[in-house]
């Protein structure tokens, strides 16, 4: 069965509100930027993934595609996944970094073929994964009281906090005060977004990088509040000090989102710069790479959740790998009402993946590959570039 097009559409999202993530030097965005992938084989299956691209570089994946991609990939046997991922890794990656949100459209082809989930193909059992709620703002303590009881109330069992402020006494107060409102049995994860250089500011152009005394000093600070783990503390490619740090924190420290390619996640692994590893399918590297990644941690003694910030396909995907995964304990949800929301960020799904109100868990579709259907309607009203 060989590949007969690869095409890709850019849409733009509006949001309810100005949506201000931590991570965000321009400040407040207005729309999410999104780009949903479709790899069309001979026998007229189509494979689709997606995901939020970030602002700027969704016109530049869309020529990637139209001018590397697509001719490398066109007329190549669907089922040459090593072969196909390796095109992606040494030839498309030098146009565009993140080029594997292709790779899984692919895989969600194969799955269509194979009649089977994508999680299923891959070996994994696991027929749900808790969810817990990922917040993108920082928002002062009471308001994160409010919006930690209405996720808890909501279904979910864990809450991701963002920590950006001025001082360490700022991010604690927050943090103390959603533990002290949600109480013990709620998991708590902290965020501080420091891995990637350009998000160490704060909208008015101000630093907030963090030293390794900072990092140190709210990792301990964080400990009495039972929090499961400090996430991106450093520079993602500052080796030394992330380990020194993951040996010297009384918590976990996580990271790897922003580490791009097989051989950087092996030295992040092979330095043990971290107790939880947070590769994206999406972001990182291509998707059942990621899988046999996943092996190489456990087998470390390492836990393995990645991270799945993106819209609703680019959740789907990494929902398949959490699946496949020998323990994953969680899966990254964005949410942070009233703007990052299901009917938001999952526009482009027919059927949203929405926790289950009781359990907190999301359920894998059991439709074959990443088992999603596209909204064509939603997503043609959306589009603003297509190839």
């Amino acid at each position: 069965m060989k590949i007969r097009d690869v095409r890709a559409s850019l849409i733009e999202i509006p949001y309810p509100r100005p949506f201000v993530p931590s991570w965000a030097p321009e400040g407040a965005h207005r729309t999410m930027a999104a780009v949903v992938v479709e790899v069309e084989t001979d026998s007229g299956v189509v494979g689709v993934s997606g995901g939020d691209m970030g602002h700027g570089s969704g016109p530049l994946l869309l020529a990637t595609i139209r001018d590397v991609i697509r001719p490398l990939l066109v007329g190549h046997d669907l089922f040459a996944t090593e072969h196909i991922a390796n095109r992606l890794r040494y030839v498309a990656q030098y146009f565009f970094p993140r080029p594997w949100v292709v790779g899984v459209a692919v895989w969600d082809a194969v799955g269509k073929v194979c009649d089977r989930p994508l999680y299923q193909l891959w070996g994994g059992t696991a027929d749900e994964v808790p969810a817990y709620a990922s917040f993108g703002e920082v928002r002062d303590p009471a308001q994160r009281v409010d919006d930690a009881l209405a996720v808890v109330a909501a279904g979910f069992r864990g809450i991701k906090l963002r920590v950006h402020s001025a001082t360490v006494a700022e991010d604690l107060r927050q943090v103390a005060a959603v533990r002290e409102a949600v109480g013990p049995d709620v998991m708590l994860a902290v965020d501080a977004n420091q891995a990637a250089s350009r998000w160490r500011y704060a909208p008015d152009g101000s630093r907030l990088m963090w030293s390794y005394e900072r990092a140190l000093t709210t990792a301990r600070e964080l400990s009495d509040l039972d929090v499961a783990w400090l996430e991106e503390p450093l520079p993602r490619h500052d080796y030394g000090a992330q380990r020194r740090l993951t040996a010297e924190s009384p918590i976990p420290i996580a990271g790897g989102e922003h580490n791009r390619g097989f051989a950087e996640l092996v030295r992040l692994l092979e330095d043990d710069c971290f107790d939880i590893y947070q590769p994206d399918a999406n972001e990182s590297e291509e998707i059942h790479a990621l899988r046999q990644f996943g092996t190489m941690v456990a087998a470390r003694h390492r836990r393995i959740i990645p991270h799945a910030w993106a819209t609703g396909l680019g959740v789907a995907g990494n929902l398949q790998l959490c699946a496949s995964l020998p323990s994953c304990e969680w899966l990254e949800y964005p949410y942070d009402p009233p703007v990052i929301v299901p009917e938001v960020f999952q526009v482009m799904l027919a059927e949203p993946l929405l926790p289950d109100p009781a359990t907190g868990v999301v359920r894998l579709p059991t439709a074959p590959g990443l088992g999603v259907t596209l909204d064509r309607a939603a997503i043609d009203q959306l589009t603003v570039q297509r190839v």
